[in-house]
């Protein structure tokens, strides 16, 4: 898909945009590219902002986020990672899930999760990535619950429709899209007629696709290199970036979703916190070891 080819104002890549339905009518299609947390802010936001029409969110899966439950009791991690592959992985989260529930299997991994990742080979993360990633992100990050009824109603009376399915073309026709789409296990190709198309696949973490100028200097100069999955940013377990020769930047360091590749379990705030904390103690001990004092 080639935005630059479509009618100017179809193509969206904020899916936050304070315009995002401007000059919708209630006969309109939306598309919202990607099925995640991010689609469910636009989609809301759409409605919000009065647009009337359809939405349809696709993605490979058509997996949408699942529904998290308030006053839950909370469950204790568990102590030590479970050992084996992702075969074992699955088995695991299934057979708790059985007797526990999903949300405490998913959620019980969280004191391992880092841990899990660490001493993942880059294959065995390749794979996670390819396979299971979708299927993670749907459970773990959850809707709250007054936000997990929004969209239910918006799916019961056929607002909002969640697809799986691969885009084969977009090109104008109009003022709006033609949208060539193939669902997922079929051969036959669907066509939707869109007036929008929203960009919901969220942050872009391979750096070497960012149009961030800041990230393209960064890269530019060597001062910073993509981790080896192009999640984000290459860090060492000090939090400081490495450079493009391999060796790691006592100047620069990076916390936070960027540095996925190392740790995965790092988007949530507990974690970013944990990470935050890590690294201002390393900072505050070396400016003593240096004689600057604090």
């Amino acid at each position: 898909m080639k935005p630059e080819a479509l009618p100017a104002g179809v193509y969206c890549a904020d899916p936050w945009a304070a315009d995002l339905a401007e000059g919708l009518g209630a006969d309109d299609t939306v598309v919202l590219v990607g099925t995640g947390l991010t689609a469910i802010d636009a989609a809301l936001l759409l409605d919000a902002q009065g647009s009337a029409g359809h939405i349809l969110a696709t993605s490979r899966r058509g997996l949408s986020p699942r529904r998290h439950v308030d006053g839950a009791l909370a469950h204790r991690g568990v102590s030590d990672k479970p050992q084996g592959g992702l075969t074992d992985l699955v088995r695991h989260v299934r057979n708790r899930a059985s007797t526990e529930g999903w949300r405490c299997a998913v959620d019980e991994l969280r004191p391992v999760t880092q841990m899990l990742w660490s001493a993942a080979s880059q294959d065995l993360r390749g794979r996670f990535l390819r396979h299971l990633r979708p299927y993670w992100d749907v459970h773990r990050h959850r809707l709250a619950p007054a936000v997990a009824d929004r969209v239910k109603a918006l799916v019961a009376t056929g607002r909002l429709t969640f697809a799986a399915g691969k885009i084969v073309s977009a090109e104008a026709d109009g003022p709006q899209a033609k949208l060539t789409w193939r669902p997922r296990g079929e051969t036959a190709t669907v066509v939707t007629h869109a007036a929008r198309i929203v960009n919901c696949t969220g942050p872009q973490g391979d750096l070497l696709r960012s149009e961030e100028p800041l990230v393209k200097h960064l890269l530019a100069a060597g001062l910073i290199r993509p981790d080896p999955l192009r999640l984000g940013v290459d860090v060492d377990a000090q939090s400081r970036v490495i450079r493009a020769d391999g060796t790691p930047d006592d100047r620069i360091h990076c916390i936070g979703p960027m540095t996925r590749g190392g740790l995965w379990e790092v988007v949530a705030v507990p974690d970013i916190r944990v990470q935050s904390w890590d690294l201002a103690r390393r900072l505050s001990n070396a400016q003593w070891v240096g004689g600057e004092g604090l």
